[in-house]
This record gives C-alpha cells, structure tokens and sequence, in this order.
C-alpha cells in the first residue's frame, strides 16, 4: 500500500526495529504512530535522503535519534518509510528531501543543520 508524501509514493511504514536497509539511495522518513491521523496513522518527524542506506547503522546512531524519542515517546512507535531512488544524484535526492521538509516542516528536521543534511555521508 505504502505512503505518499507530497508526489512521492513511500514503501509501507516498517516498525523501526524491524527494518532492514536497502543497499539503495533514495529518501527515508521516520514516522511515529498518531492514531488521530486518518485514513493513515503516522505523523512524519523527519526526511533524509542517502546515496546508500545501509552504509552505517541506523536509529540509534543517529544524531537526531533523541528528538525521534522525544517524537515517538519510545522506540516501539518509530517507523520508517521509504523511497528508493536508484542512480539519483545527491542533488536529486537532496532538493526533493528540502521540497518535503518545506511543505511538512517535520519536528526533528532542524534548519538549522541546513536542508540536505544526510546521516549517511
């Protein structure tokens, strides 16, 4: 079924502990569940995009892990959806990662970091 954010069709939210990573580029999205969502019951709290996403271990590396908790209330009700983006540049990926922080503006995506900052590099 998955999930669309903006244009753009998501894989089917995986509970974070479940998830395997591609060894593929595209954009990720870190949901937590928010059942007064409908018809779909995640809130979105941040988007990044990797060239590869299985390069480096993942949730609780992750600089931005504390908010995602702080989002979700504990790891149990992370999720994470993706789209894959095979042969993208970073370029590609980034301006569609900023275009989806600008028009959801997630909780955890700082600005401050500066749109297209990647966790994996």
């Amino acid at each position: 079924m998955g999930i669309t954010y903006g244009r753009y069709a998501f894989n089917e939210p995986i509970p974070g502990g479940l998830w395997s990573p591609p060894y593929l580029a595209g954009l990720y999205a870190i949901l937590v569940s928010d059942r007064t969502i409908t018809p779909r019951p995640f809130a979105v709290v941040y988007f990044g995009e990797s060239g590869n996403m299985s390069e480096r271990g993942f949730l609780r590396s992750h600089e931005k892990y504390p908010c995602w908790i702080r989002q979700a209330g504990s790891e149990s009700t992370l999720y994470i959806a993706v789209y894959l983006m095979p042969n993208s540049t970073v370029d590609q990926r980034r301006t569609i990662e900023a275009e989806l922080i600008n028009q959801y503006k997630p909780s955890c995506n700082s600005q401050s970091l500066g749109l297209g900052k990647s966790f994996w590099k």
